[in-house]
């Protein structure tokens, strides 16, 4: 008997702009039996991904295994109920209570698969955000600390290249802000918050959040 084990992507979740957070498993048969990673995949070939990895994502493991156990159980329910149907003493009751759980799995395996797992309007609308800024449209607590460094510095040096003799702190705190410089203040606000956490951080952000939005 050959028994075939591997990994494999699936879980697709969180999509916007055609990007998406996706976690492969540990396989055996083509079925999926636990998570080793999750990734944020910004585009796709068969059986590879692009993108970076991030924490394990709960929301995208949770619809691996809803997807497959409803799947599985719908089928097996639907087949208890034709295969009493069929049988010579079958009993009404039992065919209809299979049936039942078969159709309401059914639903379920219809929902894990093509609901669960949307990103709310919020989600979207910071994604979006995150998209202008780095071309990531991925949410903030998906990058890890090295990137929001990196980030953060680029950002900076875009800054003062296009607003030569600017501080972009200074700016925020100022009563009068251009329009133009909203974006960038918002990307600069929320990665030093992330990089640096301190509560003047943290009310740079809140203002550049209330500006942007």
């Amino acid at each position: 008997m050959i028994i075939v084990f591997g990994t494999r992507f699936c879980g697709k979740v969180a999509a916007v702009n055609n990007q998406w957070v996706e976690s492969k498993f540990f396989s055996i048969m083509f079925i999926p039996i636990f998570p080793v990673g999750s990734m944020f995949v910004t585009n796709s070939k068969f059986r590879s991904r692009n993108g970076f990895p991030i924490a394990v994502n709960a929301q995208s493991v949770k619809a691996v295994y809803g997807r497959i156990l409803s799947l599985i159980f719908s089928a097996w329910f639907l087949y208890l109920a034709a295969d009493n149907y069929g049988s010579y003493d079958r009993d009404p009751i039992k065919m209809i209570v299979y049936l039942l759980l078969g159709l309401l799995l059914g639903g379920l395996c219809v929902y894990f698969y093509l609901y669960y797992g949307k990103p709310t309007p919020d989600d979207v609308a910071l994604r979006n955000r995150m998209g202008a800024l780095t071309s990531y449209y991925a949410m903030p607590h998906w990058f890890d600390y090295p990137q929001l460094r990196n980030m953060l510095g680029a950002l900076e040096l875009k800054y003062k290249q296009k607003y030569p003799g600017s501080d972009w702190k200074t700016d925020l705190q100022s009563g009068d802000i251009d329009r133009h410089k909203h974006m960038l203040l918002f990307g600069l606000a929320l990665f030093n918050c992330m990089v640096y956490d301190l509560p003047e951080n943290d009310e740079l952000y809140a203002k550049a959040d209330r500006l942007f939005s």
